[in-house]
């Protein structure tokens, strides 16, 4: 006869006992490979988005920018030339887009845009810039945009390829080129191609200029805007 207290009573073994933790262990590490899988993927998506949006507001700013650009002649030099370059990666123009330029100077501001290199977090990459800068109307070169404050604008660019499309003159037909190098006229439009270091394209940005060459010049005396815009 069994002892009472003992009857029908049946314990777990070890071996049983480390079966089921090595199961349980198993499961959580699954458990938790699958969650910071997510969490990542999550923090990636999250950063994508990111980028993107910030991409899309320097596109708009630029759009902006560079459509506000204003044919304004260097004075005190001997040959009609409009304050414009335009090269592969960089731009040197004069907008009309008011970020603080003060009124005497008809609200127009240098600006620069330019591939250039730059370290941050100490990793080396190359970033877009844009410099900006009030316009002396007396100027005979790009000299004032040398105080300027660069403004990093897209990190980690690969390469940007910059074209301009115009007519060498009035009786051409428009066409596209890499660099503008007519000093007495502006180019239709601008536009940029950008490819980033982990190989995405953003979508290029094309810009139509609203002032032609026409609008730039001054009234002596009040030193304001003449000239009409291009139709």
């Amino acid at each position: 006869m069994k002892a009472r207290g003992t009857y029908g009573s049946h314990g777990f073994t070890l071996l049983e006992m480390l079966v089921g933790l090595t199961l349980m262990g198993v499961l959580l590490i699954l458990v938790y490979s699958a969650l910071s899988l997510s969490l990542r993927a999550w923090d990636t998506g999250d950063r994508k988005v990111a980028i993107a949006a910030h991409e899309r507001i320097v596109q708009s700013f630029l759009r902006r920018e560079l459509g506000q650009v204003f044919p304004v002649r260097w004075r005190g030099i001997p040959e009609s030339k409009i304050a414009f370059e335009g090269g592969k990666q960089e731009i040197k123009f004069v907008t009309a887009l008011n970020l603080g330029a003060s009124t005497h100077e008809g609200g127009l501001q240098w600006g620069q845009l330019y591939l250039d290199d730059d370290s941050k977090d100490g990793v080396r990459q190359r970033s877009l810039f844009l410099r900006r800068e009030s316009f002396d109307l007396l100027a005979k070169d790009w000299d004032g945009l040398d105080k300027a404050t660069p403004t990093r604008l897209i990190e980690g660019v690969q390469e940007i390829e910059i074209s301009y499309l115009g007519q060498e003159n009035e009786t051409s037909d428009p066409k596209w080129v890499n660099e503008w190098k007519n000093p007495l006229r502006v180019p239709l439009a601008i536009k940029i191609a950008i490819k980033t270091e982990s190989g995405r394209v953003i979508p290029s940005l094309v810009v139509a200029l609203k002032l032609g060459e026409e609008a730039g010049c001054y009234d002596n005396a009040f030193q304001r805007q003449c000239g009409s815009r291009r139709a």
